[in-house]
């Protein structure tokens, strides 16, 4: 199976954030990890095993994204308009880092997104919010 590491500085997030990408080729999905989750979880999980006939046969391409809700929604220290605001910035570096990186990668734009926990919450809330980007969404 194919599996990419990647890592970059985020402009948005002003931090370095990490990403896997498992396949070569298929349907892209754009995996939340679930509350203060990290981008590993699922393969440590033996959730990505687990699709590793979907996988390998390029029906799936899985971008498994970190989480910053220990920057956000669960900051206890943060004013809850802090925290919205690190959440936002979060939702720009999805939008503007994570998806270009997707679509240079993968050129199907029918993007799944999906995930467990808090994860099921951004990739509702994302999907949501810019339908024109996420035709299909799963929790």
């Amino acid at each position: 199976m194919n599996r990419e590491y990647h890592r970059w500085y985020s402009d948005h997030l002003g931090r370095d954030m990490e990403l896997l990408v498992f396949g070569h080729a298929g349907r892209p999905v754009l995996f939340f990890p679930p509350r203060m989750g990290r981008f590993y979880d699922y393969e440590n999980w033996g959730i990505v095993h687990a699709l590793t006939d979907r996988i390998d046969n390029g029906e799936l391409q899985l971008f498994c994204v970190d989480s910053i809700d220990a920057e956000s929604f669960y900051n206890q220290w943060a004013h809850p308009s802090g925290r919205m605001q690190r959440h936002l910035q979060y939702e720009r570096y999805i939008l503007h880092e994570v998806l270009p990186l997707m679509h240079h990668m993968n050129a199907i734009r029918d993007i799944i997104v999906a995930g467990c926990s808090l994860g099921a919450y951004h990739a509702t809330n994302i999907a949501l919010k810019y339908p024109h980007l996420f035709k299909n969404w799963y929790r």
